[in-house]
């Protein structure tokens, strides 16, 4: 019993946790996503206000490509994704979400847009809690 609480907590204390601050960790930002997208394997799920960052819109292409579920629910009409599967929303969808495999999660107040990285005072959050992944895999589904 003793071993299993252990064990427990030291899976609880190594939660992958990274919060960027925009725009002066936006490189940093811009990369951890880069790595989540490109180490994808079943699918991206993104719930986002405005979507216009060219260089992860390529990553998503790519990622589709290699057979990942890819799925990019927006609130702006000019968002536009080759063959990823994009809707738009029928009420204001004001989130900036994505869900990586459906174990990891970045949210914030950025939409993924460069102006936004570069010039905003802006918050990036990632995390693998997986209570906290459950919540946003739920929101995401009620979406559909």
């Amino acid at each position: 019993m003793k071993l299993l609480l252990i064990l427990i907590l030291t899976l609880t204390l190594y939660a992958k946790e990274k919060v960027y601050f925009l725009p002066k960790e936006a490189s940093k930002a811009e990369k951890s996503i880069e790595k989540l997208i490109k180490n994808s394997k079943i699918s991206i799920d993104i719930a986002m206000y405005n979507f216009a960052h060219d260089k992860f819109a390529k990553l998503l292409r790519k990622a589709k490509k290699r057979g990942v579920k890819v799925k990019v629910y927006y609130d702006k009409e000019d968002v536009k994704f080759g063959k990823v599967k994009t809707k738009k929303v029928k009420k204001k969808l004001h989130t900036k979400i994505a869900i990586f495999d459906k174990e990891i999660v970045v949210f914030g107040s950025a939409n993924w847009t460069v102006e936004n990285f570069r010039n905003n005072y802006e918050v990036l959050y990632i995390t693998d809690r997986k209570k906290i992944v459950s919540k946003f895999n739920e929101f995401f589904e009620d979406l559909n």
